[in-house]
């Protein structure tokens, strides 16, 4: 539990525990949808198609870009993109119902945000990598009537006071957390996302690791990032120290930001300076920061949510300041493009 108790107002988007699911109360978006917002519901029906992959490209036009290498899938009616694909990347961002996201105990910024984070099945290629299960997937995706809990919504549910929830193992796996974090070289000091569950976890790479009862509900920087992208999402997870690309995210910030298999989309210059280029982020993309004295070692990482109200480029991350995760800040800014974090962001990549 969280040693300095915050109360977290939602206004416009309500956790609500049922049954042990949480559900994300969106706003109205009217019969057709939110202008630009790319979402309009479910399409016609699949019938007179042969296969999802058909559908799928009689439906929406798939469109290249580059910086990054990425295809937007549009609409063919009217054009609007409804899901964008990064090559080399497993997180897919889908237009969905609007929704609003706050946090007035540690700040007043309101992310209006009509993108839906989601965990493809594989890393996307290109048009021509296009199969059946893949194509399936993706309308599933941009289709769904009432969307499931995404990768932005899975991260409020660690904020001040959000409710706890039980899943069918009976482990208690959404909650407040609170940040337990002491810096040391192999971040064992710190709170991995099995402590936070507290239970034991078997790692392909270095065995079976018990929970500290130190660290019971508390989770550091790179433990949340475990815990949404990994637990809840299913990004392989490492245990192990390691010094070359994995599949899936390694235990510390630093080792993340250098080693997780992924698209590089922001970086400064040298090591020690901030990326001067953010307009290819997008919202589930990690952001890493280095917050002690050697401005080259990365030391915190978070997850790039959206613009808020004013324009500024928020995240959400574990920090000491709010005690646990939160997009706040009751001391700084919790901005990746200007003041305190803008100035000592390094890295942004996407899994």
């Amino acid at each position: 539990m969280r040693r300095q108790r915050v109360i977290l107002a939602v206004v416009a988007v309500a956790v609500v525990l049922v049954a042990g699911t949480v559900v994300v109360k969106l706003f109205d978006s009217g019969p057709a949808g939110t202008p630009g917002s790319g979402w309009a519901g479910p399409t016609q029906s699949a019938r007179g198609y042969r296969n999802d992959v058909e559908r799928l490209t009689q439906q929406y036009e798939l469109v290249e870009r580059t910086r990054p290498e990425r295809t937007e899938v549009r609409r063919r009616s009217d054009q609007a993109v409804v899901a964008t694909l990064t090559a080399g990347a497993r997180t897919v961002v889908v237009a969905g119902p609007p929704r609003q996201f706050t946090e007035p105990s540690t700040t007043p910024a309101v992310i209006d945000s009509t993108s839906w984070v989601r965990v493809a099945p594989r890393a996307w290629q290109a048009e021509h990598d296009l199969d059946e299960k893949f194509a399936s997937w993706l309308l599933e995706q941009i289709e769904a009537k009432n969307p499931p809990v995404d990768v932005l919504a899975a991260a409020m549910q660690y904020l001040p006071d959000a409710p706890d929830g039980v899943n069918d193992d009976g482990v208690r796996y959404i909650g407040d957390a609170g940040f337990g974090y002491v810096h040391s070289a192999d971040e064992r000091d710190g709170a991995d996302f099995y402590d936070y569950l507290e239970i034991p976890w078997k790692f392909s790479d270095s065995g079976r690791a018990k929970p500290s009862k130190r660290w019971d509900r508390d989770l550091d920087c790179s433990g949340y990032l475990r815990l949404i992208y990994g637990y809840r999402f299913g990004i392989p997870l490492f245990n192990a120290p390691v010094n070359t690309t994995v599949n899936g995210l390694p235990r510390t910030a630093s080792s993340m930001a250098s080693y997780a298999r992924s698209v590089l989309i922001a970086a400064g210059r040298s090591p020690s300076r901030a990326p001067t280029n953010l307009s290819a982020m997008q919202p589930g993309d990690l952001v890493f920061f280095a917050l002690h004295d050697d401005p080259g070692l990365i030391t915190h990482s978070g997850i790039y949510l959206g613009k808020d109200q004013d324009g500024g480029m928020r995240f959400v991350s574990s920090r000491g300041t709010v005690d646990g995760p939160t997009f706040g800040d009751v001391r700084g800014d919790g901005v990746v493009d200007s003041g305190y974090f803008g100035e000592r962001l390094r890295r942004v990549i996407r899994l």
